[in-house]
């Protein structure tokens, strides 16, 4: 079970696309927690000369070429920042969808830096997204191999449960500006507050 005090940080990316080896990540955000405090935000645009942003991409995420320009940063620099964080074995990380989708976008950033890919922080990962399904199809955790259980779950297509964020929004009756989802920032803050649903629900 999880301590009453313990650490976390949930992050999210925003990217040009949906394709783990291709698409860019443009934003990372992430906040620290313990309790039912965020105790630190950091909210980073990364630095691509040749960034595409399709339209259906900058409606869905609010994208402003603006802003971006204003806040853009050296994506080196700011992933080093963000593994401070994420390698640091105190923090549990907790993000929507993170083992689908956001996890791999780091290791493309570290493999377009020449580094190798680390997962050495998967298993300390809390993924909402499987969590959920779990939870709306009655599934206990497991007493082991917890991460592969959340990789089952995510695969499992005879699991039929909604468990987008929006969906685990309404289903535990947090209030949300839906106009402000997909936002990185807006919805790591969201996911924090679904994950102390569960984690009461679910008894972690």
């Amino acid at each position: 079970m999880l301590k009453y005090d313990q650490k976390y940080i949930v992050f999210d990316t925003e990217t040009e696309g949906l394709n783990l080896h291709s698409s860019k990540p443009w934003q990372i955000a992430w906040i620290v927690c313990q309790g039912y405090k965020v105790i630190e935000t950091h909210n980073r645009f990364l630095d691509f000369e040749d960034l595409e942003i399709p339209d259906i991409v900058r409606k869905l995420t609010g994208f402003s070429w603006d802003t971006y320009n204003k806040k853009k940063e050296d994506p080196e620099t700011v992933l080093a920042d963000f593994e401070e964080y994420l390698y640091d074995p105190q923090y549990k990380i907790i993000g929507q969808n993170l083992l689908g989708f956001d996890v791999y976008m780091i290791a493309e950033l570290q493999r377009m830096f020449g580094r190798k890919r680390d997962f050495t922080y998967f298993d300390r990962i809390y993924d909402t997204r499987a969590l959920g399904k779990a939870h709306r199809e009655g599934l206990e955790k497991p007493k082991e191999n917890f991460l592969s259980w959340q990789y089952k779950i995510i695969n499992d297509r005879s699991l039929k449960s909604k468990v987008s964020q929006i969906q685990l929004l309404k289903y535990f009756g947090i209030d949300f500006e839906e106009e402000k989802l997909h936002d990185a920032l807006y919805d790591i803050e969201m996911c924090y507050q679904i994950f102390c649903e569960l984690k009461k629900a679910m008894n972690l």
